[in-house]
């Protein structure tokens, strides 16, 4: 199988008294998942914002006619854009072909679409009000036996709670039905976190958790999330992640109950304004949108277009993240930037990413990382280019964009580790032929893998070597194996493995 190298990445970096040392720098290849399937598309028209997909690989504790289907091992959520209710597909095999599921039970006083709908049909007037929800985050809580889902929303304004757009939590024993347990037939004893008062109309209100579209991570014993801009978020150090504010303001209960990065990089005031341009950015956000602002982003090496990305309003901006935490205190964010508008050429229309230094006790503190040279660490991850490529190599040209991925713009991103250490890339697009909205439109997914790393630990070193040979003597194909790309694992891997084993 041809592969396509894109970045560096896979790096092992240890702060030793302030000083980073690098032991393991590989380059990252990607294969398609099914020659680029197409995972998921809502419908044929132009304008389908189909993106956020969420993998999760369902738990042994679910039993088998508690799943989607018996044979299911693997659920897929995403939303649309500006939908009123969150999707899913399931799968035997992460591979697919993958099967579209709606909740219901027959016998409840509501129609379900998806697992999660907060749409009118299956509302009432007890239930907080949405303009919309979608951009799903699944996490799976094994001590409670339960699926954790963060979802972002409009809520709409209800005295004395406000209007929020941002970021939402429910749950469910099965994975299968989110909704709330009191009004919309979901399952006892989950459903919406709420707040334990009601607003003065009568209505429940839910526990507004923090920034919107935050994807959530879980560091020393305390949960944390990134989300749009890059902005850092934490949860309450108390243990109880979805409590919700406390205060003397009657209004209190329904503010934010996570934690937010407020403190500005030591480079914020020199470096976000361009005096070519004359631009700048509004706000401080993150760190990571404080180095996409800079000089020193338009000057790196691995930018594909040497200019700065300001992160203003609906404007070009750092988007929707999903995140991996590496060892030694390190936390991977890959991203997209959004254009201005979705008439403008997409410049940065790959995905892109930075890392995070997660050391220091207090989140406040966290920054972006850099190599042993002082450098920023940033890549390119994956462009439409390279995946168009790849799939015409696979299928030949004229295939059906229906079927298979003809992505000119990527989006939304959800990085999947399976049990045996694979890393998959599932991502939203914009179809060559049938369009889409910035960076959305429909899903499909990659495997990323380093060549030597066949112990799939995400860096190559020594011990790597025990694993070379247990592929070599079996001689069952590993791709982390197939060192000289052949398509086998023989002999003649052997040199190029000491090869790239010994330049790390």
């Amino acid at each position: 199988m041809k592969t396509i190298r894109i970045l560096s990445i896979g790096l092992n970096i240890v702060s030793v008294m302030g000083i980073l040392l690098v032991t393991g720098v590989a380059s990252a290849q990607f294969e398609l998942v099914n020659n680029g399937a197409v995972i998921a598309r809502s419908d044929g028209n132009t304008n389908d914002d189909t993106a956020f997909p969420a993998l999760v690989k369902i738990p042994d504790w679910v039993a088998a006619g508690d799943r989607a289907d018996p044979s299911a091992n693997y659920y897929m959520y995403y939303g649309n854009h500006g939908g009123d209710f969150i999707r899913m597909k399931w799968a035997v095999s992460i591979n697919g072909a993958w099967t579209e599921y709606n909740y219901t039970d027959g016998t409840g006083p509501f129609p379900s679409r998806g697992v999660f709908d907060v749409g009118s049909a299956n509302n009432d007037v007890t239930r907080d009000d949405y303009d919309h929800i979608s951009a799903p985050d699944i996490i799976i809580d094994n001590v409670n036996q339960r699926f954790v889902m963060y979802f972002h929303g409009e809520r709409e304004a209800s005295s004395p709670a406000p209007r929020v757009h941002e970021r939402f939590v429910t749950t469910s024993g099965t994975g299968l039905n989110f909704n709330d347990a009191d009004s919309g037939g979901g399952e006892a004893g989950h459903g919406p976190i709420e707040v334990d008062v009601l607003t003065d109309n009568g209505e429940t209100r839910d526990v507004w958790i923090g920034d919107d579209y935050m994807k959530v991570f879980q560091k020393d014993g305390r949960f944390y999330g990134v989300g749009k801009r890059g902005i850092i978020n934490a949860a309450p150090a108390t243990g109880n992640i979805w409590a919700q504010p406390t205060g003397n303001d009657d209004s209190a209960p329904f503010g934010e109950s996570w934690d937010r990065e407020d403190t500005p990089e030591s480079n914020w005031a020199a470096l976000t304004t361009d005096s070519d341009s004359g631009e700048s950015q509004d706000n401080y956000y993150s760190p990571g949108a404080t180095f996409l602002a800079s000089q020193e982003f338009a000057d790196h090496p691995n930018n594909p277009n040497g200019r700065r990305v300001f992160s203003n309003g609906n404007a070009e901006r750092l988007n929707h993240v999903d995140v991996s935490l590496l060892p030694n205190d390190l936390l991977e964010v890959y991203f997209y930037v959004r254009e201005r508008r979705s008439s403008d050429p997409d410049e940065y229309n790959g995905i892109y990413r930075f890392v995070y230094d997660v050391s220091d006790a207090d989140f406040q503190n966290w920054t972006v990382a850099r190599d042993v040279s002082g450098q920023v660490i940033f890549d390119v991850v994956l462009t439409p280019e390279a995946v168009s490529a790849r799939v015409e190599e696979s299928l030949g040209a004229g295939f059906d964009p229906t079927l298979f991925a003809d992505p000119v713009s990527l989006g939304d991103t959800e990085l999947f580790i399976d049990d045996d250490g694979s890393k998959y890339l599932f991502f939203s697009y914009v179809s060559d032929e049938l369009g889409g909205a910035q960076g959305e439109g429909a899903i499909t997914a990659v495997r990323l893998f380093i060549l030597g790393d066949v112990n799939r630990d995400g860096s190559v070193d020594f011990s790597d070597i025990p694993s070379f040979i247990e592929v070599l003597i079996s001689g069952d194909f590993q791709i982390e194996a197939d060192i000289d790309q052949n398509g086998t694992v023989n002999f003649s891997d052997i040199p190029p493995f000491i090869d790239v084993l010994t330049s790390q």
